[in-house]
């Protein structure tokens, strides 16, 4: 299984976001040196990824402690209930 098209699927989402913030750089705070938007907007593509990635990785930890704290109580709670049924 080859999993270049994933990689430049991921090139592809990278550099189109670059361009877009580019684009916004240009239009609104850099519009008297547009040059200056060139610069700053791999940076900030590079740095919106990392924090869109480290969002990602915080709910997934989340959603893996309240599925663990899930999956506990439900094993307690069928001990706690065959416990029962058998007295």
């Amino acid at each position: 299984m080859e999993f270049g098209w994933i990689i430049n699927l991921i090139g592809i989402a990278f550099n189109g976001l670059r361009w877009a913030i580019e684009s916004i750089l240009s239009m609104t705070l850099f519009k008297v040196n547009p040059e200056l938007s060139e610069a700053f907007a791999s940076t900030i593509a590079l740095l919106v990824s990392l924090t869109a990635a480290y969002i990602l990785l915080v709910v997934v930890s989340a959603g893996k402690k309240i599925l663990g704290i899930i999956i506990l109580l439900g094993w307690a709670l069928l001990i706690v209930s065959m416990i029962i049924s058998a007295l």
